[in-house]
C-alpha cells in the first residue's frame, strides 16, 4: 500500500504548498478564512491544522489589526518548520490522528484545517470531532479539501490523474470525494450555521493572474510526482493505466498544464460552536 502521505524533500514541499496557497487563495478572492471570525478582536487564538511551514499562518497574521495579543499555532506531522519561527507563531508536530493537548480544548477561536483530511482514512469523521473539541463555545472551525471532480473540458492527463487519486484513496478505505461530507462532519460535531462554497482553483494556464500561472504549474508538477511515486509503489502498478501510459504521463500532463490548464475544485466549509457548548 502507497503511504498515505509521500513527499520529496521538505524545501520543495514547502515551496509547493506556498505556490499552492497563492493559487487557493486567488481564487478564495483574496482571503485565505471564510467562517466570519472577528479577526479584530484582541487576545484572538487560532490554530492552523497541518500548517506546513506555516506560510499560510504567517499570512492571516499580517492581516490581524491586534497580532501583538493573539496566539497563532501551526502544526504539523513532520517537522519542516523554519528555525526560528516566525514571530508571534507557534510551530510543533501534531499527528491528526493522536489526542490533541487537553489544555487546548474548548480555546481557540477558530480552527482550520485545509488539505489534510484524506490521511485519516476512514477515520475522518473521528478527526474532525476531535479537532472540533478545540473550539471554544461561539468559536469557528473551517476545512477545506478538493473535490476530486472530472469537467467535461478536462484534457486527457488531468482525467488520467484524478483516476490515480481515485485510485489511491481506494487504497487506504476513503471515498475520492470526501469533500462532499464537509457539511456532515461538522454537524455531527455538534457545529450550527455550517455552510460551504466550491472554490475553483484554477492550474497551469486557466490561472487568471499570469504571475501565478508558472508556479501553479511548479506545484501541481511536484504534486503530481507523490501521486507518481505512490504508484510506483503499489504491487503491479495502476490499475487505470499501463505502465507504458504511467511513464510518458508526466511529460504529458506538463505539456497539457503548459498549453490547456484546467480546474482543481475545493470545497470550503466551515461552522459554529454553539455558545452553550461545555
Amino acid at each position: 500500500m502507497p503511504p498515505k502521505y509521500y513527499v520529496h524533500e521538505n524545501d520543495d514541499e514547502n515551496w509547493r504548498l506556498a505556490q499552492g496557497s497563492e493559487v487557493i487563495r486567488q481564487a478564495m478572492g483574496g482571503a485565505l478564512i471564510r467562517a466570519p471570525v472577528d479577526l479584530s478582536q484582541k487576545n484572538l487564538r487560532i490554530l492552523d491544522s497541518a500548517t506546513g511551514d506555516g506560510y499560510q499562518l504567517a499570512q492571516i497574521q499580517a492581516t490581524l489589526p491586534n497580532k501583538e495579543s493573539a496566539t497563532l499555532i501551526g502544526t504539523d506531522i513532520q517537522d519542516r518548520f523554519p528555525k526560528p519561527p516566525p514571530p508571534g507563531i507557534l510551530l510543533q508536530i501534531q499527528d491528526i490522528l493522536q489526542p490533541w493537548p487537553e489544555e487546548w480544548k474548548g480555546s481557540f477561536d477558530l480552527v482550520r484545517q485545509h488539505l489534510c483530511l484524506s490521511s485519516a482514512g476512514p477515520r475522518q469523521a473521528d478527526v474532525v470531532l476531535r479537532l472540533g473539541e478545540l473550539v471554544k463555545p461561539g468559536g469557528w472551525i473551517q476545512l477545506l479539501e478538493p473535490e476530486n471532480v472530472i469537467a467535461e473540458d478536462d484534457g486527457p492527463a488531468h482525467k488520467q490523474w484524478l483516476a490515480m487519486l481515485t485510485e489511491l484513496a481506494g487504497l487506504i478505505q476513503i471515498d475520492v470525494h470526501f469533500s462532499t461530507k464537509l457539511e456532515s462532519y461538522l454537524k455531527d460535531a455538534g457545529f450550527e450555521d455550517v455552510q460551504s462554497e466550491r472554490v475553483e482553483t484554477a492550474m497551469g494556464a486557466k490561472v487568471p493572474l499570469e504571475e501565478l500561472r508558472e508556479g501553479s504549474i511548479k506545484s501541481v508538477l511536484l504534486a503530481s510526482k507523490n501521486v507518481f511515486g505512490a504508484g510506483k509503489m503499489i504491487p503491479g502498478g495502476f490499475k487505470c493505466m499501463t505502465a507504458e501510459e504511467l511513464e510518458s504521463w508526466p511529460t504529458r500532463w506538463e505539456q497539457e498544464l503548459k498549453t490547456k490548464g484546467g480546474y482543481f475544485p475545493m470545497r470550503v466549509a466551515w461552522g459554529k460552536k454553539p455558545r452553550s457548548s461545555a
